[in-house]
């Protein structure tokens, strides 16, 4: 059985924009989307074309890939706001991690920020990043090209993975894959 995830905007927007997204469904049996990582992913543009692009793909990804991709409102607001009362959190990624609280942190959490990440380590639930989700379809998988991706990501929507970084999650991933270099 693969595991669980709840996605953050941040993972969300680099998947979509790489069309990489339903790729999902080979490393995790269900991902569940927040609500509030839904809007962020709609509003955050300012091109009101583009929200209503992202708007139309998202209503059909749900409905294309309802077996495995999940809207999830289950959680309550009083964990959300625990959440953000940490500096630096945002309303998307404090969504994610209630969630993942709500559910005891049986899911994996896809998420790039490092204050988020670092409140998922504190309270010992599993994560991951964009990053390791592409080294994985890249290096398991070959299912898309780890660094042209990430070249991608950094020119067309100017994510900020440092080149140590991305070197290191690629590597790590080998490693824990026991691929040859």
């Amino acid at each position: 059985m693969l595991p669980r995830a709840i996605l953050d905007t941040s993972a969300l927007l680099c998947l979509y924009h790489l069309r990489l997204l339903h790729l999902l469904n080979l490393i995790f049996d269900e991902v569940r989307i927040p609500s509030e990582v839904q809007r962020e992913f709609l509003e955050q543009h300012p091109d009101p074309d583009e929200r209503t692009s992202r708007f139309r793909f998202l209503t059909q990804f749900f409905e294309a890939h309802d077996s495995w991709f999940l809207i999830c409102n289950e959680y309550g607001s009083d964990l959300v706001t625990i959440y953000l009362a940490v500096p630096g959190m945002d309303r998307g990624e404090a969504e994610a991690l209630a969630q993942n609280q709500y559910f005891d942190s049986l899911y994996q959490v896809i998420l790039d920020e490092r204050t988020a990440r670092r409140v998922a380590e504190s309270r010992g639930m599993a994560r991951t990043g964009t990053l390791a989700i592409l080294a994985y379809l890249d290096l398991a998988l070959g299912a898309c090209d780890y660094l042209a991706c990430v070249h991608r990501l950094r020119s067309e929507l100017n994510t900020r993975f440092s080149d140590q970084i991305i070197g290191a999650v690629y590597e790590q991933m080998r490693q824990h894959l026991g691929t040859a270099p």
